[in-house]
């Protein structure tokens, strides 16, 4: 919101420098973005006027100026194509400091008298750039006709500037004279509302036009009245100097002055060309299915049901609150106006400006939230000015139609509330000074006080918003501080925050780089990831859920910001995908990926299951054991991952054949509780089918865990010891067990047996194939790394041999397995 210093001082008495008056502002909580002081360095320029134009006699493209700024005129050596006799121009003397506009960084110059080809010009005439008004140097800016020739530039064209952010409670900030309120109760002084009266002529307005709001849920009020006789054309300077500080851009003389009665008193107004109107009717409705219209910008716009529309008696003619129809537009043949000002449904708006593509300065406004109050005061203020600046004659009378007519809002609000809210005393004197500083109409009842809040101030209406108010006016910067008294509570430890936290600096640790997305997508998206994506399972059997199938819609989004984030998530794998294949067009090595997140998983006629989950991607190669070597990353690298996330938190884990279509067969597992056998996560190869969904034609891993089941389990089971002091004994051990003998089991007796000698264990090959050794086999070979150590001593070889044999005589007695020779 672009505020003008000039402007605001219409309503308010403002002496303080504008510096002052931004922080208050600021401090107050109507943050003042940027201030620009416009003119602020001008000096020694003047308007001028061109009084004749002549050829340089010794350059071609060169143009001798004669300017009159009512002392002696000056001559002007310039280049400038836009210039003519007769027209108003900024004239700089010598000393002005301008702009240098041949500098690509900012640079002033000090102006002096200077000779070109021969001739002495003893000036300038300036452009937008020149005078730091904008980046157009094309040009001479050329003045206001009515501008006075003489004058100093900084009274004709200075201003200050304040660029508000404005917060969506404080939709009065959206107005120039809802900003003057604002100051006016910090300086304790008063605004002065602009004058709304006026006089009407000849018949009623009631008996040109008719009014009728056919959905009363989409259109609380509507005000017409009708003006005939205006003459179109350019508004007069005071006008369009105002609008031009606002950033606004003057139109005509009918169309200017709704713009600045929006900008004003912050309601938005329309005028028709009445007597394009059919049947001299106002209809407010819903648009009918495939009805079409062209807006001004003379684009078509398909309408359906949920559009709310200004029709006459046969057609749409506007967008409500949005944008006028071409076919009623205010044209230079335009001579009867109809003024419209009204109040919508702010989400009816909202969803016609994101449907059509159609924001707006009013649209902004609307989707605020309007008082029904304003809308009357609106028409008027706009009736009366429009008969001042276009002429004509106003009908008597407002066509106004509220079904439900404005009531004001009162707040019981106890004196002791301030003290519990705000934590410091404050006399009832004192509480009722400063609410009345904000026009809020209060009826003192001993301790409680009946206030009634101004129309303007919509977001007064709980007790905590009367003490926050109470806070702005006596300063944040000023309310009292004090220590707390007694003890700070004790911190409660997050676990699930602990536990994520050490979670990531181990996959970091790893080489792996965590991303973060959105957790809005659309269906279209997450089906390119096959159903029941390992994680979303039943709580009792180890089971997919049949309800995560394609044909089960995720969550919708009532109000989706795109097409692409319509509804919640139910697995982060579709993302991850995406964002390697995003990556991989700048790296296609040692990309890992990993991301903690939430899934929302749907429920019937509940509130969403909601779960934590972690997925890693692991991408093609890796760096090997030597320096340029790559090396490829299988099942056994995801694997690896999986187990080191389990024993970080000292979960024993178990991992059981899973044949999923997420994964390749046979190079997928699942991560189980291995004595509930529930489901934890799951490890595989990602099948080159769901990878080419996401434009990926290498191999990928994928490592999936419920971090919810996960951390329920977690145990720190480190301890810390020693380094061994004692020499270690290693021994190779291959084994033929039957193909459907998992490695783990293997394993797990090899542990069992080998204490308390055994240290540890590694896999280090497997190979399957038609002969093995010499002879056939239909099962597999797993070698195995045995480490023997004790630590209080060295062990013998009759030990270790004897340790060795018992675990061999196991194997073979249990599992049915053969030593390899």
């Amino acid at each position: 919101m672009r505020v003008s210093l000039n402007w605001l001082k219409d309503y308010v008495d403002l002496t303080r420098p504008a510096g002052e008056i931004a922080h208050l502002l600021t401090m107050a909580g109507v943050e003042v973005a940027q201030v620009n002081e416009i003119g602020a360095n001008w000096a020694h320029i003047y308007v001028g006027r061109i009084s004749k134009l002549e050829r340089h006699p010794n350059a071609d493209r060169l143009l001798l100026a004669t300017v009159d700024y009512g002392r002696e005129p000056v001559i002007v050596v310039t280049g400038a194509p836009n210039l003519a006799v007769g027209v108003h121009v900024p004239l700089a003397l010598a000393g002005a400091v301008l702009v240098d506009p041949y500098s690509d960084q900012p640079h002033k110059m000090t102006l002096k008298p200077t000779k070109l080809r021969g001739i002495l010009s003893e000036g300038m005439v300036c452009s937008a750039k020149e005078l730091g008004l904008g980046d157009d140097h094309e040009g001479i800016l050329i003045l206001d006709p009515d501008s006075e020739i003489g004058r100093d530039l900084r009274d004709e064209l200075g201003d200050t500037i304040f660029v508000l952010e404005v917060t969506p409670n404080r939709g009065d900030c959206l107005s120039m004279l809802g900003v003057a309120y604002e100051i006016a109760a910090h300086l304790d002084s008063k605004a002065q509302a602009p004058a709304v009266e006026w006089a009407g002529v000849g018949r009623p307005a009631s008996e040109l036009v008719s009014i009728e709001i056919a959905d009363p849920d989409l259109c609380y009020r509507y005000c017409g009245t009708v003006i005939r006789g205006v003459k179109v054309g350019p508004s007069p300077r005071w006008l369009r100097k105002r609008l031009t500080a606002a950033g606004l851009r003057p139109i005509n003389s009918v169309v200017d002055v709704t713009n600045y009665v929006m900008w004003e008193l912050g309601q938005p107004l329309h005028a028709f060309d009445f007597d394009t109107l059919r049947g001299g009717k106002i209809v407010v409705r819903r648009a009918n299915a495939g009805e079409r219209m062209v807006t001004i910008d003379h684009e078509e716009r398909e309408l359906d049901s949920d559009t709310l529309v200004i029709a006459d008696n046969e057609r749409p003619v506007a967008l409500a609150g949005v944008m006028g129809g071409v076919d009623t537009e205010v044209s230079e043949s335009t001579v009867n106006v109809l003024i419209e000002s009204a109040t919508f449904n702010q989400t009816s708006i909202r969803k016609t400006v994101r449907k059509q593509k159609l924001p707006s300065e009013a649209s902004r406004r609307f989707e605020k939230g309007l008082p029904l109050e304003l809308a009357r005061i609106a028409v008027d203020r706009a009736t009366r000015l429009m008969v001042e600046v276009a002429g004509g004659q106003a009908a008597p009378g407002v066509v106004d139609v509220c079904p439900e007519p404005p009531k004001p809002h009162v707040i019981d609000f106890p004196v002791s509330e301030v003290r519990r809210l705000l934590g410091v005393e404050l006399s009832k004197e004192t509480i009722v000074s400063n609410l009345r500083r904000l026009s809020v109409g209060v009826e003192d009842r001993g301790d409680i006080l009946t206030l009634k809040p101004p129309y303007w101030r919509r977001d007064i209406r709980h007790k905590a918003d009367v003490c926050e108010e109470i806070a702005r006016i006596i300063g944040y910067d000023r309310l009292p501080t004090r220590l707390l008294s007694g003890s700070i509570p004790e911190p409660q430890p997050n676990q699930f925050w602990q536990n994520s936290r050490l979670l990531r600096e181990l996959l970091v640790g790893l080489g792996i780089n965590e991303i973060v997305t959105y957790p809005l997508v659309s269906n279209a998206r997450q089906s390119r990831v096959p159903q029941g994506t390992v994680l979303q399972l039943k709580d009792d059997v180890n089971e997919f859920d049949e309800r995560f199938n394609p044909s089960v819609e995720p969550l919708k989004l009532l109000n989706p910001l795109s097409a692409d984030a319509d509804s919640l998530r139910v697995n982060t794998i579709c993302q991850l995908l995406e964002t390697l294949r995003d990556n991989l067009r700048y790296r296609d090595r040692d990309l890992d990926l990993f991301e903690i997140g939430r899934i929302y998983l749907p429920q019937d006629g509940k509130l969403p299951d909601e779960r934590n989950v972690l997925s890693v991607v692991l991408y093609k190669n890796r760096s090997g054991r030597r320096w340029g070597q790559v090396e490829a990353q299988d099942f056994y690298d995801g694997k690896a991952v999986a187990s080191a996330i389990a024993g970080r938190f000292g979960v024993v884990v178990s991992y059981d054949r899973l044949e999923h279509p997420l994964f390749l067969a046979g190079r997928s597992a699942s991560v189980r509780d291995p004595n509930t056998g529930e489901l934890l996560g799951a490890v595989g190869e990602i099948h080159p089918d769901v990878l080419g969904g996401f434009d990926i034609n290498e191999s990928a891993v994928l490592v999936v865990f419920d971090l919810d089941r996960l951390f329920q389990r977690a145990a720190d089971r480190r301890r810390y010891r020693q380094l061994p002091r004692y020499p270690a004994i290693r021994q190779d051990l291959a084994v033929f067990v039957a193909q459907s003998t998992p490695a783990a089991q293997v394993e797990q007796v090899i542990r069992e047996v080998g204490q308390p000698l055994l240290e540890s264990v590694e896999l280090f090959d497997v190979y399957q194939g038609e002969r093995i050794g010499g002879h056939s086999w239909e099962g597999r070979s797993l070698a195995y790394h045995l480490t023997y150590r004790l630590a209080d001593r060295t062990l013998t070889d009759e030990e270790v041999a004897g340790k060795h044999g018992e675990i061999i005589k196991t194997l073979e007695g249990r599992l049915q397995a053969q030593l390899r020779a």
